[in-house]
């Protein structure tokens, strides 16, 4: 990396190089993740974890950028799509944990449960027209 004039100072150097390096990584990292054979193999709880990461990962690039200008993100719509994707996360985790804590039916039980019902129900059928019978006798 070339530094021209800043060639005899050592701390911007650093901070220039490792800024480098991070971007670098950033790129490495998106070039992987926005692989799409991956995206394909994943289930369908795994591709909305995987949506909301990329978009919750791209709206906080955008917003060190904003800050790497010298612009307030505050005053951008950037804040309110954050908060949008955090809403988004929160919902997409009550949607997972309502399908993982849902009751399952042990239907074995539940056809006893009927079988009992409906033999019980025919008994006092029976007891009733045996009760009719004798009052009218």
């Amino acid at each position: 990396m070339e530094f021209g004039d800043l060639g005899d100072d050592k701390s911007i150097q650093e901070k220039l190089t490792n800024f480098h390096s991070s971007v670098e990584k950033i790129d490495n990292m998106l070039n992987l993740v926005l692989n799409n054979d991956i995206y394909e193999t994943l289930s369908l709880k795994e591709k909305v974890d995987y949506d909301l990461f990329i978009a919750y990962t791209l709206n906080t690039l955008y917003w060190m950028y904003l800050r790497s200008i010298n612009e307030d993100p505050n005053k951008n719509d950037i804040k309110n799509q954050l908060s949008r994707i955090k809403d988004y996360m929160v919902k997409a985790k009550q949607a997972h944990e309502r399908q993982t804590i849902r009751p399952k039916i042990d239907q074995q039980a539940a056809s006893r449960f009927v079988k009992h019902g409906i033999q019980h129900r025919e008994r006092n059928q029976i007891n009733h027209h045996q009760i009719k019978k004798l009052k009218s006798d």
